[in-house]
């Protein structure tokens, strides 16, 4: 038996069973950004009793864990089994624990004339006679008939309300019409409830919903909350190889997401005082994998070449079927993929910003752990996208965490004193830096001339931030004194290493899709930065760095979560659906990891902001006027 603390839940646990396992068993979230496989060292737990009773201290353990940590009763979950049938008690600190993220709902968003899937139709359902006995269904579709024009077929769910929603409606009821195809919903009279539907986007990382009045056009309540599939894994590939460790592991994705937005439903329903039974429609966008998970789909072979998805085209399915706890009748519809790995998130994004009917060349980069990119005007659109990684999710970075309270979110380094300034989500006491605060940090000490452009630090250049203790060198943002772990947080060389291979798949991916267009970065008139992560970055740091092309400022926009809009208008407009599926049609996919020109062209994006610095004329202009100053100051 293991007891879990500080939840006070107890669940019988299986020898050889990880402790993982058997938290995620008991309902019991615990990070684990790599899946379980001993990477990322988050899922951290303590062992406060019955140590004997679980099998010593793997390597891996001991590669990440020190000997002091490991002396107190750290251990990593994913690492740690079961090895006795005795009495267990494990504590969950709170770092390992899935905190609530800053995650940005909102993003820029295109106006819709209102045609929803769904609408209500009241009818009045003549009375059968002894001389002319009808069925009930009969009498309620020419009545439909006399209304809309034509006879829908009547849903199962609704079919079973028919005779009762016309007795005690006294031959009076309201019809909820999906397409005016089908009747998905019968209630008695005249309608006392509202016409609702929801918008998801199913991110790697976040989810988000959208409770939107279908009547009015009006977004009435949003939720988010972390996608809880990442205990599976953090990226796509991880948890498409889970789906292939186990026959029933593509169904434990299926209803770990499922639970998640069932959760962000309710939530939002409470919030606008609206019960689930009253949404009668949503909508879903997300990555290829992501939608595939969703909806049930083996995502087998989107992660082997040629990447194919199993489906392009729209889907539609009731949500009873997902598990989804909307009105019992009501559909799910999943914009469609265009490839392997640019999925309907992208379709969304593209409809937000309207890149598909300007004129104008125009760029979106949807930065994630999977970043896409878009490039193109009304007339051709290409996409690709890139393994960016986590590192701008804070995984793989030392003291790297989400967007939560707590986390540094922005640091400005004095170029004189080299001492850092920081300032924190919540302005409280730092525990972690988080993703945009992480591209600070390295454009400024790229400014600051700390690093050069290989990324490592100057090895002439002594301050008191600058640590150099066996071998290693690291950069102290925050000392311990100042912090609320009681540890200092520093950036490291490995850290460093992190943001230049995540950079350097953004800017490879955009340069080739440029160069294979015939488009330079002076061409493109319209640069819009889409996603959460993107919508915090100071946009110069992301180009000191060479995060993407040295396109002028002024023409760069972050447009928050598109992916979340687009979805948005396509459950308020049947004719948006019909375009996604459109712009899916015709955005062609460039292949990356096919150009021969992706291994020479990634590894000079490695430098700071590049290898080739004609590339980025004003970025070297600033950081010149840097190294005059600095020679100055030692002069």
């Amino acid at each position: 038996m293991i007891t879990f603390l500080p939840y006070g839940r107890r669940v019988e646990a299986r020898r050889g069973e990880k402790i993982l396992e058997a938290a995620l068993e008991a309902g019991i979230r615990i990070r684990s950004l790599c899946g379980g496989r001993g990477l990322c060292g988050r899922c951290r737990v303590i062992v406060r009793g019955g140590g004997e009773n679980l099998s010593p201290p793997s390597e891996t353990e001991k590669r990440t864990l020190s000997k002091d940590e490991l002396s107190e009763g750290f251990r990593l979950a994913c690492q740690t089994e079961i090895a006795g049938l005795g009495d267990i008690v494990v504590e969950i600190p709170f770092e390992s624990q899935p905190y609530k993220q800053r995650l940005l709902t909102g993003g820029l968003e295109r106006s819709v004339q209102l045609k929803p899937a769904v609408r209500r139709v009241v009818v009045e359902v003549r009375k059968p006679t002894l001389k002319n006995v009808e069925s009930d269904v009969d009498l309620l579709l020419e009545a439909l008939e006399r209304e809309v024009g034509n006879r829908p077929r009547v849903g199962y769910e609704a079919l079973k309300r028919v005779s009762s929603a016309i007795r005690e409606g006294e031959w009076t009821v309201s019809v909820v019409l999906w397409m005016d195809r089908e009747i998905i919903s019968i209630e008695p009279g005249r309608p006392q409830k509202g016409l609702y539907g929801l918008a998801v986007d199913v991110g790697t990382t976040k989810l988000a919903a959208f409770l939107v009045d279908l009547e009015s056009g009006e977004t009435v309540a949003t939720s988010s909350d972390m996608n809880p599939q990442i205990s599976y894994g953090e990226d796509v590939i991880s948890r498409i190889s889970y789906t292939l460790e186990g026959e029933g592991n593509l169904e434990k994705l299926r209803r770990a997401v499922t639970e998640g937005v069932n959760r962000l439903l309710r939530e939002a329903c409470e919030a606008a005082g609206v019960e689930p039974s009253m949404v009668y429609d949503m909508t879903v966008v997300g990555n290829t994998a992501m939608h595939h998970i969703f909806l049930g789909i083996p995502p087998k072979y989107v992660s082997l070449s040629p990447y194919p998805p199993v489906v392009r085209s729209p889907v539609d399915v009731k949500a009873k079927e997902l598990g989804v706890e909307l009105n019992v009748g009501a559909y799910v519809h999943a914009l469609p993929v265009i490839a392997g790995f640019v999925g309907a998130d992208v379709v969304a994004d593209i409809l937000a910003t309207g890149i598909h009917g300007e004129e104008a060349t125009s760029l979106l980069i949807d930065i994630g752990t999977n970043t896409e990119i878009v490039l193109g005007c009304r007339d051709e659109l290409t996409a690709c996208s890139c393994a960016s990684g986590p590192a701008f999710e804070g995984a793989h970075i030392t003291h790297g965490m989400r967007a939560v309270e707590g986390a540094i979110e922005h640091i400005w380094i004095d170029p004189e004193t080299l001492k850092p300034v920081y300032k924190t989500i919540g302005d409280v006491e730092p525990r972690g830096i988080c993703g945009s605060a992480i591209i600070d940090a390295v454009a400024e000490m790229l400014k600051a001339g700390i690093i050069g452009a290989d990324g490592t630090f100057r090895r002439d250049l002594e301050a008191p931030n600058i640590r150099r203790e066996g071998g290693t060198v690291e950069f102290v943002v925050a000392p311990k004194e100042e912090t609320s772990t009681g540890r200092d947080i520093v950036i490291t060389q490995r850290d460093l290493r992190e943001v230049q291979l995540a950079k350097a798949a953004i800017y490879t991916g955009t340069s080739i899709l440029m160069r294979r267009m015939g488009i330079k970065p002076r061409d493109v008139e319209k640069a819009f930065i889409a996603g959460a992560f993107g919508n915090y970055v100071d946009p110069e740091n992301a180009q000191i760095i060479g995060m993407y092309p040295e396109i002028p400022l002024e023409r760069v926009r972050f447009v928050g979560n598109t992916a979340g809009s687009g979805a948005r208008m396509a459950l308020l407009s049947t004719d948006v659906r019909r375009l996604a599926a459109e712009v899916a049609g015709r955005v062609r996919y460039l292949e990356l990891g096919a150009d021969p020109d992706f291994q020479s062209e990634f590894l000079k994006a490695t430098h700071l902001p590049h290898m080739e610095p004609e590339r980025f004329p004003n970025v070297m202009r600033i950081l010149k006027k840097v190294r005059k100053a600095d020679l100055r100051k030692r002069a």
